[in-house]
Parts: structure tokens; sequence; C-alpha cells
């Protein structure tokens, strides 16, 4: 702790701009576009409701780091396609039918069928996007020596159903690592940057992992991850959300490595 607190305050740049260079900001919930409605089982107005659930609002403003730093965004909402679940019974979520390819809603309904040729589809769109992260990771790795990937999330302070952590007094910020790919010092910078701003931090709880192409998974020191999770509460109010404060939380954001 005293080691990377002295980096942090004394001013030894651990992030400097070479760092920056590894970065990728993979957001892959941002997005409430589906390519075809007419799939599902549930009408328009419960649709847009699952959306509006299921999206991580204000991923795509927070975590916009400028052209200088790669983006990864996935195009459509996860409610069509999770890119963030590992493949049918590898993915503990996929009991509820909360796999990469959702036929449950939250609260257990019927979403859709499981359709062979849909499903094929929707693992295409799955499979491209991972080939397009992989990419860019092993990019990174041969122009930079490492690749360091930002998974960014935003979170309900209410548990969805079938949260497997159904605590109440959810913090500000989850921090989401990997015994093999998030080094201490990058949690602790994080962790101890977001704390020193007065904002409560968990560390995998209530969501935790973080995102690694699976060809560089346990076998690539050089990959890091770790992904941040902000909590809506800190600029939804009412059910609106403040745009103000959606632009604040991106400067803070950015200046963990500026």
């Amino acid at each position: 702790m005293s080691d990377i607190k002295n980096n942090t305050i004394l001013g030894n740049d651990l992030f400097n701009d070479e760092f920056k260079e590894t970065l990728i900001m993979h957001i892959p919930h941002a997005s409430v576009s589906i390519p075809d409605r007419s799939e599902f089982l549930i009408n328009d107005d419960e649709i847009n409701k699952e959306i509006l659930k299921l999206t991580d609002i204000g991923t795509d403003v927070i975590f916009d780091f400028g052209s200088d730093v790669t983006h990864h965004k996935f195009k459509y909402n996860r409610i069509y396609c999770d890119v963030e679940r590992l493949p049918d019974e590898q993915e503990e979520m996929f009991q509820f039918g909360r796999g990469f390819y959702y036929t449950k809603t939250d609260d257990g309904r019927d979403l859709r069928n499981e359709e062979p040729f849909i499903k094929d589809d929707v693992e295409h769109l799955y499979g491209e996007h991972h080939d397009v992260l992989e990419n860019i990771v092993f990019d990174k790795i041969y122009k930079r020596g490492s690749a360091t990937i930002i998974d960014c999330h935003s979170f309900s302070d209410t548990p969805f159903e079938t949260d497997l952590i159904q605590e109440p007094n959810r913090p500000d910020i989850c921090l989401g690592t990997d015994d093999f790919h998030t080094p201490k010092w990058l949690c602790d910078q994080v962790r101890i940057y977001f704390e020193n701003l007065g904002y409560t931090v968990k560390i995998n709880n209530p969501y935790g992992g973080t995102i690694v192409p699976l060809k560089c998974y346990k076998k690539d020191k050089n990959v890091h991850s770790i992904m941040i999770e902000v909590n809506r509460k800190l600029f939804i109010e009412n059910d609106n959300v403040d745009y103000k404060k959606l632009l604040e939380l991106n400067k803070i954001m950015k200046k963990i490595f500026d």
C-alpha cells in the first residue's frame, strides 16, 4: 500500500503518455440499438423497459477519452447480444437464460426462443466483436509491449433479480479484477484515486472479473485488464440523467490516466 500510495501522491507518474498508448476502453453495454425486434416474445413497451434496465447508461460519455485513446464499443444492446458473457454452459448466468444470447427477461419471463438460425447470427456478431478486440490487443502488444483493457460499465444501485450478489448499500465504484491479468499496482492506483475523492469502492462487488481475449487468458502477462463500474446514482436523479454530472465524471475518470 505505501509504495503505490507514494507513487501516486509524490508524483512518480505511473500513468504517463506511454502507458496511455496501451489503453483500450472496452464499452460493451452502452448501445440501445436492436437490429430486429420481431424475434422477441414481449411487446415493444416491455422491450424498451428491459433495454432501459440493462443498458450501461452513461458509459459512452464517462469513458470517452478522445481520439488519442483506443475505444472498442459494441453496436447493439446486450438484450440482443451480450459480448461480456462466456459461451453457454461456461457462463454462470446461462442458468437464468442470460448467456451471450438472452432467452429470459431479468424477472424470468420468456424473452425469445432459441431459434438456431437467429442464435447463429448473434453468435457471429459475438465472434466479430471479440476478434476485433483480440486484434487490437495483439497490435498494442506488438507496438507498445503491453495492452491495458479498461472494461467500462455502469450499474444500478438496486440489484437486478438475477444478480448473484443481492447485498444492499452498493458502493459508488466497483472494480472488477482478475488474479492473473490485473496487477496489484493497477487496482491499487485506481482504488486509491477514487477513495481520495470520497467515493466508496469495493473490489469484485457487486460484479466481478474483467474482460480478456480468450487467446490471451491466463497466458500473457502483458495483457492487463480492470473493470470500472460506476453506480448510476452518481448521475441519475428521479430517473433523469444529469449530463452535467456525466461530464464531471468523465473529467474525473480521465484524470486517473493524466
